[in-house]
């Protein structure tokens, strides 16, 4: 009776934990040679970037407590929005910093305006982006529509994985062409 007075005999659920996926890297091989450095840059709602998985529904946001991100939210993205880029385009390293000491870099700033999860419906992402190579400036923004596959969480990080390819689409679309 006192441990059930106490709290501390509650019984608690496992924590399980969620990893986004760039897909299929089997286009990505070693770069020794690349020919544009892309230093990428990322922002995400604090609302989202948070180690607790964040749902969207019509009276606001369900946080659950137990399903998290295995790393930060934003740390994810930019991984996994480099590796999409990288697909896309072989001749491209992309980097958080500068790597290369000669050449232009290109720098990519992308702001997640907007990221809505729904389970089992869809994952809304808001997006706006600059790229700067040179002194050529694009700049985008749009809004990325991702279908969930059924109710489960893992399709729910799938459409996500989705969201942030059709981003991808659009940033390779907007870079310099390569040799």
């Amino acid at each position: 009776m006192l441990c059930m007075l106490a709290g501390g005999c509650a019984i608690g659920r496992p924590d399980h934990f969620h990893a986004l996926d760039a897909g299929n890297l089997a286009s990505v091989g070693a770069k020794s040679h690349f020919v544009m450095q892309v230093k990428l840059r990322v922002s995400l709602p604090t609302m989202v970037d948070r180690d607790e998985m964040v749902l969207s529904n019509p009276g606001g946001v369900t946080i659950l407590e137990h399903e998290r991100w295995a790393s930060p939210l934003s740390e994810q993205f930019t991984s996994v929005l480099g590796q999409d880029l990288e697909e896309r385009r072989p001749n491209v390293l992309v980097t958080s910093r500068n790597l290369a000491q000669n050449g232009p870099t290109t720098s990519i700033a992308v702001e997640v305006v907007q990221l809505s999860m729904v389970k089992g419906v869809e994952t809304r992402m808001e997006a706006r982006w600059r790229i700067e190579s040179g002194t050529n400036v694009a700049q985008g923004r749009e809004m990325f529509v991702a279908p969930v596959r059924s109710v489960g969480l893992n399709d729910l990080v799938g459409s996500l994985n989705d969201a942030i390819a059709a981003l991808a689409d659009r940033l390779v679309a907007g870079l310099p062409a390569g040799n």
